[in-house]
């Protein structure tokens, strides 16, 4: 059984639902890779494991709170603390290959992991793949002080190579500060 209290997994699952309403809710406006950061976790796979699962749920649309519903969102889930980083990415059945989705897609888990812990801190080591498929990795890091690996710092490295990657392939939207894109209303206009 689990060596975590009751009051823990209600938290983690409270926390991965939401995460998954947050993510889902994104993807209906055309965001479908996205990155979360959870706290309830705290480092832990198992418990990161449990978050993923509650963000997956298919909603039940009589509930009275909406949870879940992210199952078809391509994500890379990050937890962290002092000692340990876990990682879980997952990339949906549909978006690994471009004849199974109408914006042709093409993407690996396993890619959207290397890619993202290619940049660790210290000497580069420690990211333990545990679970390896195109679909769903599972990634374990391990502070070690003499070799420079730090989970907070790792995990502040493997946010921003996921960010970079996806934007490299087009996953993500790039910032544009143009003004031709500002909407306005009748009061702003002449006359």
């Amino acid at each position: 059984m689990s060596d975590h209290s009751e009051k823990k997994l209600k938290a983690v699952i409270k926390e991965g639902g939401k995460k998954g309403q947050d993510l889902a809710g994104m993807s209906d406006m055309g965001s479908c890779f996205q990155q979360a950061n959870l706290v309830e976790p705290e480092g832990q796979m198992d418990l990161l494991e449990m978050a993923f699962e509650a963000m997956n749920k298919v909603v039940d649309p009589e509930a009275e709170e909406r949870r879940g519903g992210a199952g078809e969102v391509a994500k890379i889930l990050l937890s962290a603390t002092n000692d340990k980083f876990v990682s879980i990415v997952h990339v949906p059945e549909n978006f690994t290959s471009a004849d199974k989705n109408e914006r042709q897609y093409e993407i690996s888990a396993i890619d959207w992991a290397k890619a993202a812990f290619a940049t660790l801190p210290g000497d580069g080591k420690g990211a333990e793949f545990t679970v390896e498929t195109p679909t769903l990795v599972k990634v374990v890091y391990t502070k070690d002080t003499e070799a420079g690996r730090y989970p907070e710092k790792a995990k502040d490295n493997v946010s921003g190579a996921s960010f970079a990657w996806l934007r490299s392939k087009s996953l993500v939207l790039d910032d544009d500060d143009s003004d031709d894109e500002f909407v306005f209303g009748d009061d702003d206009m002449p006359g």
